[in-house]
């Protein structure tokens, strides 16, 4: 499928966001900061970037298994180097290759195999069933009591709703229905509303909640239907600020362009990188200076790290071609 300027722009400002989530997640204990910029971010970043991955895979010329392998590889690849570094490198972890829970960031990769893998029953399945009946899956997937971080089984089900609304939006003209001046309005004027919310009070959403990988019980265990109720209200709450970020995307070509299409390498070093100026503790005391010129080295060192792998790429794929011949 041709690249579209307006998905690549969307993902190159959620990587940027993810980052600056990380950043100042990383950060929290040592400039003492407050989770409500991470609680805003975690409303839109992944819901967005699994409905655009849903949206491309629905219509995709690329065989499913090639997909699914071509993923199940880099996640073993980076899963091994990641252990590795932090268990003789940052000496974080102790040298275990654990494949079945995630290295941090890599839990994405996880639930993308689930994702694509899930694909063999949504190509023979009705939105109508399929979208109400994924909502309905990871809100009951937090009653399960062990579910959580292996295999990302936590996060896969909470997520799979937005996957499932991207993977039938191009047949329901969903885009062109959410960017209608009406709704486009309301969806930007109700984020407003709801970042303003967040802001005054904090405990409208647990943390627990927003981040997906944990059960009901972890969440609040005197009160499950609580907990549950607040994974109904994240749902809500995301959808609204998703459309709104959607609707802000600039169409045309600009540097954001180019970013989003290098969303996978980006997303996996920096994480890494993040890591070793935390664990190092390589921070000013300066909270304002400190955040930002992290920020900065974090997203320089990553868009140098995406430009050597993808020559990498480049060099394999044109040695295999002449081999070729």
């Amino acid at each position: 499928m041709k690249r579209i300027a307006y998905f690549d722009n969307a993902k190159g400002i959620l990587i940027i966001f993810i980052i600056l989530a990380h950043v100042l997640s990383l950060c929290s204990s040592y400039y003492n900061y407050n989770d409500d910029f991470f609680k805003f971010a975690t409303l839109f970043m992944l819901q967005c970037f699994f409905f655009i991955s849903a949206y491309f895979a629905s219509k995709s010329k690329t065989p499913k298994k090639k997909r699914i392998l071509n993923l199940l590889k880099t996640y073993l690849i980076w899963q091994t180097i990641i252990t590795i570094y932090y268990a003789f490198v940052l000496n974080i972890v102790e040298f275990n290759l654990n494949y079945m829970i995630p290295r941090y960031t890599l839990w994405f990769l996880i639930t993308m195999i689930f994702y694509n893998l899930s694909e063999f029953f949504l190509e023979k399945s009705n939105y109508k069933v399929m979208i109400p009946l994924s909502i309905i899956i990871g809100l009951l997937a937090g009653f399960v009591p062990l579910i959580g971080e292996t295999l990302s089984l936590s996060r896969t089900f909470v997520f799979f709703s937005f996957y499932v609304i991207g993977y039938y939006a191009k047949d329901l003209n969903l885009l062109e229905k959410i960017k209608t001046k009406k709704i486009k309005i309301l969806s930007i004027a109700l984020s407003i509303v709801i970042l303003i919310f967040i802001l005054k009070f904090d405990n409208i959403l647990s943390i627990k909640i927003l981040k997906g990988k944990y059960s009901y019980f972890d969440i609040n265990s005197l009160n499950i239907w609580a907990a549950c109720g607040q994974r109904l209200l994240f749902y809500i709450l995301s959808m609204i600020v998703s459309i709104g970020f959607l609707n802000l995307v600039p169409k045309k070509e600009n540097f954001l362009t180019t970013l989003g299409r290098n969303t996978l390498y980006i997303y996996l070093t920096q994480g890494m990188i993040l890591k070793t100026f935390v664990t190092e503790k390589i921070l000013l005391n300066n909270r304002v200076v400190g955040t930002l010129l992290l920020f900065i080295c974090a997203f320089i060192l990553t868009i140098l790290f995406t430009k050597i792998l993808n020559q990498i790429q480049k060099i394999k794929k044109y040695k295999m071609e002449a081999a070729n011949g």
